[in-house]
């Protein structure tokens, strides 16, 4: 078995590298990658310390990166990169994720104001830069329950529903324009490849009602490697689907749990919600491909 996306304390995640590695022991995966956002930076603490006392499998050098198509805000996953030169070239296309967030927020309150949506006056005075704008702002619109016939009862109930519904949806009102900081999808797969590593597109059924039509833009328009097959929440449907569109394009499988920690706490690394099972043998096409971190 292997998984090839979690997340640790370098971006969004809740556990240290050691921990995730330590899991994955665990669950005695094969293969693994950190694929933090926006950053690599797990992998230079990994170099000074001596993984196999925590995870005797092999590790795959990853990273995911915001970007977007037709003005949506996606991700997508790179593979096999130098970490080292990621990590000094992001600092030309992204922003601290602090910097980002305090953007979002107050572009948030302004549409939610102009919506129509009740808060409380003095809600930005709490606000954190480390927190999610659509994290923030869903907890604020779900104190007062005027606000529950203005958004889905999905969105009322998950932050993460609401951000992929409304705050990235450029058809909803609560559309957070992102262009001045978040960078186009060629821009971002550049990146990846100038690093060495291979483009896949990751968990595109997690973008909702515009899952196919983003799928369908990036695949004739844009060049990739792979998608993202073997994934937490995708049903059985959605799985063959991508199978089928993967051998029809010629494009490698790979697949992860999405692992978050405490953030996704039903969301174990290797299994998923339980029942995530990703065969090792879908690297056997393109694991020579890419650099391996140990």
């Amino acid at each position: 078995m292997i998984d090839l996306h979690m997340h640790t304390t370098y971006s969004d995640g809740t556990e240290s590298c050691e921990t995730v590695l330590k899991k994955c022991q665990e669950k005695n995966l094969d293969y693994i990658s950190i694929t933090d956002h926006n950053t690599a930076l797990a992998y230079e603490e990994l170099e000074n310390k001596n993984i196999k006392q925590f995870y005797s499998g092999k590790i795959i050098a990853g990273i995911e990166l915001n970007t977007k198509i037709l003005n949506i805000p996606i991700e997508i996953l790179g593979y096999g990169i130098d970490y080292k030169k990621m990590n000094e070239l992001i600092k030309n296309i992204y922003i601290p994720v602090e910097k980002r967030n305090l953007i979002e927020v107050n572009r948030l309150y302004n549409k939610c104001i102009k919506y129509g949506i009740e808060l409380e006056n003095n809600c930005l005075d709490n606000y954190n830069s480390d927190i999610f704008a659509s994290t923030f702002f869903h907890k604020e619109i779900t104190k007062n329950k005027k606000n529950k016939n203005l958004i889905s009862e999905e969105a009322w109930n998950s932050s993460k529903i609401f951000y992929r519904q409304y705050m990235s949806d450029p058809k909803t009102p609560l559309y957070v324009e992102m262009d001045d900081f978040v960078p186009d999808f060629e821009t971002a797969s550049n990146l990846i490849r100038q690093c060495g590593g291979l483009v896949f597109v990751p968990h595109i059924f997690e973008y909702k009602e515009n899952s196919m039509m983003i799928l369908n833009d990036i695949l004739k328009n844009h060049t990739i490697d792979g998608i993202e097959c073997y994934y937490t929440t995708f049903t059985e449907e959605q799985h063959s689907m991508i199978l089928d569109i993967c051998k029809k394009h010629n494009l490698f499988i790979s697949g992860g749990c999405d692992f978050h920690g405490k953030i996704k706490p039903d969301v174990d690394i290797g299994v998923g919600y339980g029942n995530l099972h990703i065969p090792t043998c879908i690297l056997d096409n393109w694991i020579s491909k890419v650099y391996l971190f140990s």
